[in-house]
């Protein structure tokens, strides 16, 4: 029995909308008729990643499952200021394993949620406005926490590793 394939997510929101539900689809759905309406901006240009995001505006990618994907997302993390790659210390083989199904929370340095997301990993890119930031990587009950800055052009890659 062959494998499920699992295709990378990627997203992109303001920072005022919800992870889940019907808000962020009827915000899209708002955006493309004003757009659409006022003809102020070529449609094609609401899927094109900006090199710098909008303030407060959130651009990600998840995925990296398999040797395939892993590759990808190692080659697409140029593109996005922040890097995290979550793992899981295999005691048998004494290695550490790429993991899945991490929830991710990120503040800004308001205390305000930019991001609250279930089941990332094991590879996430993230781009967000310049600032100071603190991300929760949750994985089995066990939460992690570390602070970042976003600045410039400046790339980062954050680690995460739970027991096994």
């Amino acid at each position: 029995m062959e494998a499920p394939r699992i295709v990378p997510s990627c997203g992109r929101r303001n920072a005022t909308s919800s992870a889940r539900g019907p808000r962020t689809v009827g915000a899209l759905a708002v955006t493309l008729l004003l757009t659409a309406l006022s003809a102020t901006a070529p449609l094609a240009q609401l899927n094109t990643p900006s090199a710098r995001p909008e303030p407060r505006q959130v651009d990600y990618l998840n995925g990296g499952v398999g040797q395939e994907q892993a590759d990808l997302m190692r080659q697409m993390s140029d593109r996005f200021p922040v890097r995290f790659t979550f793992t899981q210390h295999n005691g048998t083989y004494r290695t550490d394993e790429f993991i899945a199904g991490v929830r991710l929370r990120v503040t800004d340095a308001a205390g305000r949620t930019v991001l609250d997301l279930a089941d990332q990993g094991p590879i996430f890119l993230l781009r967000l406005p310049d600032g100071t930031y603190t991300v929760e990587a949750e994985h089995e009950g066990d939460v992690k926490t570390r602070r970042f800055r976003i600045a410039g052009d400046r790339h980062q890659d954050i680690g995460f590793s739970w027991a096994g």
